[in-house]
């Protein structure tokens, strides 16, 4: 795991401080530290996987887990916080009315 090179940690650093830094005026500290720590498990985890769909390279895969994986986190976030949005899924697919 650990014998990865150089620039596959410096980007998985980089991301890292982006992440954590990002939108810091609106969101507590406890919640960026636990988006930052489950993108950065998901890249070192998933890289090595998604590394033969980008070139083989792990540093494109580390890059692209990261930013997609961060996209989808907020997005399944914002969508689990809007409960009407939910009930209104629920009902449709149960065929239920208003």
């Amino acid at each position: 795991m650990f014998s990865k090179p150089i620039e596959y940690w410096a980007v998985l650093a980089g991301m890292v401080i982006y992440v954590a830094t990002r939108d810091a005026e609106r969101e507590p500290l406890v919640k960026r530290l636990a988006k930052t720590a489950a993108s950065a498990f998901l890249t070192v985890g998933l890289s090595p996987s998604v590394a033969p769909y980008v070139r083989g390279s792990e540093v494109l895969a580390a890059v692209a887990i990261m930013s997609v994986g961060l996209i989808v986190l907020d997005v399944l976030t914002a969508m689990v916080r809007d409960r009407d949005f939910l009930k209104g899924m629920i009902r449709k697919k149960l065929g239920g009315g208003k």
